[in-house]
């Protein structure tokens, strides 16, 4: 997983930093990745059909709203990563 460089359904994200802070701050700061619509709010999921949008996880730990505090801190998300990268495998690793 470490070494993907396309993440998600669309390939939007291209790190595991990238990965972790969407999920991280998608709810508390909505504004960092999605467009606004015409009428100025934020268009959460604007990639995924409307059908679609029920699918989205949003029970706890994805229940914040925007102004609360982001799930993980860019600590916590650097030692998640760290953690990550011992799982891959020795010969797949890059020299």
């Amino acid at each position: 997983m470490a070494l993907r460089r396309s993440f998600f359904h669309n390939g939007a994200q291209h790190t595991l930093q990238d990965v972790l802070r969407f999920y991280a701050r998608r709810d508390t700061h909505p504004q960092e990745f999605y467009p606004r619509a015409a009428d100025g709010s934020i268009d959460k999921f604007d990639d995924l059909p409307a059908r679609y949008h029920g699918n989205v996880n949003v029970e706890p730990p994805f229940d914040r709203k925007p102004g609360d505090a982001a799930l993980l801190s860019d600590d916590e998300i650097a030692d998640i990563i760290a953690f990550l990268n011992t799982l891959t495998d020795a010969d797949l690793a890059p020299p």
